[in-house]
């Protein structure tokens, strides 16, 4: 009978470094409370015991607001007798109208600390029943900051001329054309409490080839997130608020105590050379370095160069608007930036 050899290696996994003195005073501490906290659990346990339900906690919440505003300006004329109208104000007739020049605004907001980088792009899309065309407004653009906005106009004349010829050439008169204008905005947000990977895209559209201009859609729009967790809590009667409380006091300190033993362990030497290279470069260059805790997954087709200093990759990234982002693999610490199609990798070891 062949004998099963057990790979006692696949079972390992790496235990964080703490300084002695700091991991074991964490501990003694955490272990005195929880056991304090478990003589009063079973002093108030009920003799049939409790019941418990799942319960989702909201660690982080988020939201993206985006507003679309625009300012049609008509020419002389007796309906009105004004040259300007607000979103709302009138109905907008196309004969007198000038132009339209257009806003788009957005903000993101978070209930914990954050960090973020994204890119947008605003795209107009020539939509009807037998085919559709996408053109820019703006190309794509990094951002790092919690809002930004774009100026821009509404050529409703450019795009009914493009439906026209597009008719003619292919011989069909194409129904309902209209013209949909989207943001389209994805972000990578790191939060103490995990990082999240958002898709927002708000949209307005505008009916071609009517002789009343109509802006569809919610002027703002908005889309709300959170990050959460589930944990399970005892169904508590009248008579069991005293367990209740003693249960959640016990798991306060025990929830964390545990983990905290098996994922560390002491350290009793000095920091290495590398890692104190590491902290240095974190200190230096904090503000350009984004941390994640595995390397994403790479697109077919990107090149990988490989960049001999990190000085030279912090140049990249300058010239690109791109965030350096690092993670460490076994033993090596790698610092990269991704662009379209190019990946440029520094790897310290």
């Amino acid at each position: 009978m062949k004998k099963i050899k057990i790979n006692k290696n696949a079972f390992k996994f790496k235990r964080k470094k703490i300084p002695v003195r700091i991991r074991m005073t964490i501990i003694v501490v955490l272990g005195i409370l929880a056991v304090a906290s478990g003589f009063s659990v079973y002093a108030a346990t009920p003799s049939n015991g409790p019941s418990f339900s799942e319960e989702t906690i909201i660690l982080c919440s988020y939201q993206h607001v985006a507003n679309f505003d625009y300012v049609t300006y008509l020419i002389n004329n007796t309906v009105y007798n004004k040259t300007v109208l607000l979103p709302g104000e009138e109905t907008i007739f196309k004969k007198i109208t000038d132009y339209i020049n257009a806003t788009f605004t957005y903000n993101f907001m978070c209930s914990c600390n954050y960090t973020l980088t994204g890119e947008y792009k605003l795209i107009a899309q020539v939509h009807t029943n037998l085919w559709e065309k996408e053109y820019e407004f703006t190309p794509k653009t990094n951002f790092q900051t919690d809002d930004f906005q774009i100026d821009f106009p509404i050529n409703l004349t450019r795009y009914e001329n493009i439906v026209s010829t597009i008719n003619g050439e292919i011989g069909i008169t194409a129904q309902k054309p209209v013209l949909n204008i989207t943001c389209e905005i994805y972000l990578i947000i790191q939060t103490d409490e995990g990082t999240v990977y958002e898709y927002f895209t708000p949209q307005i559209s505008i009916p071609l080839n009517e002789n009343i201009i109509e802006i569809n859609g919610d002027l703002t729009q908005t889309k709300n997130n959170a990050i959460k967790t589930t944990v399970e809590v005892p169904v508590l009667g009248e008579e069991t608020n005293g367990l209740g409380n003693s249960l959640a006091s016990a798991a306060i300190f025990l929830i964390p105590l545990v983990p905290f033993a098996i994922l560390t362990k002491n350290d009793y030497s000095e920091p290495t050379e590398l890692e104190k290279q590491i902290q240095k470069i974190k200190k230096k260059y904090g503000e350009w370095i984004v941390e994640i805790n595995k390397p994403p997954k790479m697109p077919i087709g990107v090149e990988t160069i490989h960049i001999k200093s990190l000085d030279d990759l912090i140049k990249a990234s300058e010239e690109l608007g791109k965030p350096i982002i690092y993670y460490v693999n076994d033993k090596d610490h790698t610092f990269f930036v991704m662009d379209d199609a190019v990946h440029y990798e520094f790897i310290l070891k």
